[in-house]
């Protein structure tokens, strides 16, 4: 099978050869870990179907060597995601899931940021009293909202899916509160969204919109093009608690 070149979605010469990621010259070679069957299956529909043992791939600390030092002094991260695509049972391919921490003398959380660099994400969020979906395509860029936990899913009986983010790296995730109740509030299967009854409260699914806007810095471009350009534009990552306005009217369809 021929490598997809990713350059003009990413920002970066990435080309994906099956499930992997080949980096071009000048970048930082990131070594990917694998997110394996035995970790995942505390959150499966159905831990005992057959399943692939690797699920998908994190890189993290993506960049062209010369950005890496401005990254850095911007408090930023940037990786880069790949999730084949299968089902495990009748559900199909996701990530584990998690919560990000608070952020320190605040009331608010850490949020972060994906951007589809090929096929078709599901981005599946929840806080206890929503649970909101993005459906999104190559190109699109979605909010990881302050305060929700966040799935990520592979919809795509045949296309690879490769997302990239932007992200704070001085947080923790919490992957407890999804892995003690098996998962997520919904889990989405080849026929359609099931829930998940373990939960006491389950809210209905609401659809929310990808969007750029200028008050979070997107725009058409890469995120990572856009971060390294004006890395301040990005400063809502790190500092959330001075954009909760914004982060209300980025819910709003």
């Amino acid at each position: 099978m021929k490598a997809i070149d990713i350059r003009r979605q990413s920002g970066l010469p990435i080309k994906l050869d099956g499930h992997k990621l080949v980096f071009g010259q000048g970048m930082n070679k990131a070594v990917p870990e694998a997110r394996t069957r035995n970790r995942m299956m505390p959150v499966l529909k159905n831990p005992g179907a057959h399943a692939p043992d690797e699920f998908y791939y994190m890189y993290r600390d993506v960049c062209m060597k010369k950005d890496a030092k401005k990254i850095r002094a911007a408090k930023l991260r940037y990786d880069i995601t790949v999730l084949p695509p299968f089902t495990v049972g009748d559900e199909f391919n996701k990530t584990f899931g998690h919560f990000h921490s608070p952020v320190p003398g605040t009331k608010t959380w850490y949020p972060e940021v994906y951007e589809v660099l090929h096929g078709r994400a599901h981005y599946l969020l929840q806080n206890g009293s929503e649970f909101l979906v993005f459906d999104a395509r190559k190109g699109d860029k979605c909010v990881m909202l302050p305060g929700f936990g966040h799935i990520t899913i592979n919809p795509s009986p045949n296309d690879t899916l490769v997302i990239a983010n932007w992200v704070f790296p001085g947080f923790s995730s919490d992957y407890g509160p999804i892995e003690k109740l098996g998962g997520g509030q919904w889990y989405e299967t080849v026929n359609g969204f099931v829930e998940n009854r373990k939960y006491l409260v389950v809210p209905a699914l609401k659809l929310i919109t990808p969007k750029t806007i200028s008050g979070l810095g997107l725009t058409r471009r890469p995120i990572y093009t856009e971060g390294v350009k004006n890395p301040k534009k990005f400063e809502w990552l790190w500092r959330p608690q001075d954009y909760l306005g914004v982060f209300e009217e980025y819910k709003k369809d």
